[in-house]
């Protein structure tokens, strides 16, 4: 809502300009291409409360942004306000058509509304029209502009549901919450049920894409992440894109959507701000797109898969190993294995190498927030276009590195250029944030500096420490006024690539990995041998699914999938920006 003068003074050019009756008063109502204004006339009333004769001067002018218009609707013709209250028992609205006389036309505009903590509804507000023929010329209009092709509405979404994830909820909130929103913006919807692991990954192969204009996951994460996978995998084969060391894959043109029903919903909950289906289903209904980076994992120099959340080693990994086989248990089977875990306190050895961000991409601990619009992820889009532009593939030189030049490993010579850092040590816990991962139980998420699509990964060392160390770490997680990093035993570096080699015996290596381990820079006789009845390893926790191949090498993409949404908003936005917010005619969706 803003408060302004005459509708013409809005700078844009006038296609409708009609007197309607809005919240049973009198109003001007201006159309642009863009925007809805209603202009009225406030009574002006004496200091003793009493109506004061004659016309008043003052206007008062709301705006509702078509952007954020769900849908429009001619309301029945035959039906009058006010008049189906007074109807017998049993009597067909369609005979007040007999009472013409009194008869009036109007239109419904379903607006975005938002409430409390980033929830989205949906308002009803009603115009009323002298005559039908003008009600519909309304509502072709505005139908009309809602087509935007600079807004890219979808009208045909190929959706896939988990019945199995979270709370086997998935397949209801669909049909309850979803759907109906879906069929009200004139949107359909092919649904398909998963049956099994990677069933969406197959449809998605075989499926002829361009008949859709999105994909929606309607799960948990690791939904999500099948169908993520399923696109990308698609879209470079047919690209011919082999994914192999350090490839360079190809953006798919469709956008995802995501319907949170799963047991965290990291992804819906950092890229919306809360886990609600309606409020993702609205964002995708509009059309918002948001460019998120996305991480390739490599095992040695064996393309593994994408990811978008986070991929963990130590604690993480060992509590997601250990929640396998208490899947009965549902959501409460990650309290459970977390106090498990928690409590056998392992930590495992190993080496890691990373390549720093620029100091231009800031820090993990710089207390920036991505929101909605966010000026890093913007920069960082037009870099990456431009990078883009190169196609050139850099070829690198294994003789080139000196004391390299006898690896055999790609890996190792990439490792071993300028800006690559190694640390060697043994670790509780080793993470590598692809976003902020926020969750229910952790509003501000693992990495809460961590940015939707700036092209960097943050990654997270927490060494070998004691329980008491490690549970002051956890306990910070949740808390929005403490610095979870701000520990003797914490690093936490944002960087472009990373790389992780576990520290194992010499008989134990792999053979055709060189004399020395890819970008340690170490003899196997200078490695250590850990000590009879330790942990040699543990398993990486990637995006909810098990890596029991301990030997990792990650690096990402920006911005390389587009998501149905637009980022957590700003909770003090500019009031301009807000759609109508005040308006005593709307009834709020049930």
């Amino acid at each position: 809502m803003a408060a302004s003068s005459a509708g013409p003074e809005f700078g844009e050019n006038i296609i409708l300009e009609t007197g309607l009756e809005y919240t049973q008063k009198p109003a001007h109502v201006y159309l642009t291409s863009s925007r809805l204004i209603i202009e009225h006339r406030l009574e002006s009333t004496s200091r003793d409360g009493n109506l004061e004769a004659g016309p008043s001067t003052d206007l008062r002018c709301l705006i509702i942004h078509l952007q954020e218009v769900v849908a429009v609707r001619a309301d029945n013709p035959c039906s009058t306000r006010g008049k189906t209250s007074q109807l017998k028992h049993q009597q067909k609205p369609c005979l007040l058509q007999d009472d013409r006389t009194s008869q009036t036309s109007s239109f419904t505009l379903y607006v975005i509304k938002r409430i409390s903590k980033h929830r989205w509804r949906h308002k009803s507000c009603q115009f009323v029209c002298h005559d039908y023929g003008t009600c519909q010329i309304w509502v072709d209009k505005i139908n009309e502009l809602l087509k935007n092709p600079e807004w890219r509405r979808p009208k045909r979404l190929l959706v896939f549901i988990n019945p199995f994830g979270g709370k086997k909820r998935a397949v209801k909130i669909f049909q309850d919450k979803v759907q109906p929103l879906f069929e009200m913006a004139g949107i359909y919807s092919e649904v398909i049920v998963t049956k099994r692991q990677y069933h969406a990954r197959d449809v998605i192969y075989e499926y002829d894409l361009e008949t859709v204009d999105g994909l929606v996951s309607v799960g948990g994460d690791g939904t999500f992440s099948e169908v993520m996978n399923g696109l990308l995998d698609r879209t470079n084969s047919d690209a011919g894109i082999e994914q192999s060391f350090r490839h360079k894959p190809k953006s798919p043109s469709l956008r995802i959507g995501i319907i949170p029903a799963g047991s965290t919903d990291a992804v819906a909950y950092t890229l919306v701000g809360i886990n609600d289906p309606v409020t993702s289903a609205l964002q995708i209904i509009i059309g918002d797109c948001v460019g998120v980076d996305v991480t390739a994992l490599y095992k040695k120099e064996e393309f593994l898969k994408y990811t978008i959340t986070m991929s963990s080693y130590g604690y993480y990994g060992d509590l997601l190993q250990d929640s396998e086989h208490l899947r009965w248990m549902g959501p409460n089977r990650y309290t459970w294995s977390g106090l498990k875990t928690f409590l056998a306190n392992r930590s495992y050895e190993g080496h890691i190498s990373f390549l720093l961000a620029s100091e231009e991409d800031s820090h993990p601990r710089d207390n920036s927030v991505c929101y909605a619009g966010c000026d890093k992820c913007r920069k960082a889009a037009l870099k990456n276009e431009q990078a883009r532009g190169d196609s050139r593939q850099l070829e690198f030189d294994l003789g080139s590195a000196g004391d390299v030049a006898s690896v055999s490993s790609k890996r190792a010579s990439f490792m071993m250029k300028d800006g690559w850092h190694h640390v060697r040590g043994k670790f509780s816990a080793i993470t590598v944030v692809n976003i902020s991962c926020r969750s229910h139980l952790s509003p501000q998420g693992l990495s809460p500096s961590s940015h939707l699509g700036d092209g960097c990964i943050d990654l997270i060392l927490v060494q070998d420490c004691s329980r008491l160390q490690y549970l002051r770490h956890m306990i910070r997680i949740p808390n929005r006024k403490s610095d979870q990093f701000d520990f003797d035993f914490i690093q936490v570096y944002r960087v472009k690539e990373f790389s992780f080699q576990p520290v194992s015996e010499p008989e134990d290596m792999d053979v055709g990995e060189g004399e020395e381990r890819g970008g340690c820079g170490r003899k196997r006789g200078g490695l250590v041998k850990l000590t009879t009845g330790s942990h040699r390893s543990s398993v990486w926790n990637c995006d909810g699914e098990l890596v029991e191949n301990p030997s990792l090498y990650i690096q990402v993409h920006c911005q390389l999938i587009k998501l149905f949404g637009r980022g957590v908003e700003d909770l003090n936005p500019d009031a301009s920006l807000q759609c109508l917010s005040c308006c005593s005619s709307c009834d709020q969706e049930k």
